[in-house]
């Protein structure tokens, strides 16, 4: 069996990109998060928006009704 290298500069190296790799996951994860709450703002707002089309559409037609009739 290979044994790992016991120089101590490896093991820093090994140290050094290991905290660079969990830096680099907590900064996606903070990414991820913030995206994951920006979806959950947007969908009650999105929902809300398209009724107000609605509204305006089905009203544009009934003003649109009333004049042509």
């Amino acid at each position: 069996m290979a044994s790992a290298p016991t120089d101590p500069r490896y093991i820093d190296e090994q140290a050094a990109r290991i905290d660079k790799m969990q830096a680099e996951l907590q900064k996606t994860m903070v990414e991820t998060q913030k995206i994951v709450q920006d979806i959950k703002l947007a969908t009650p707002q999105m929902f809300f928006q398209g009724a107000l089309a609605m509204a305006a559409l089905i009203a544009a037609g009934a003003a649109l009704a009333k004049l042509f009739s």
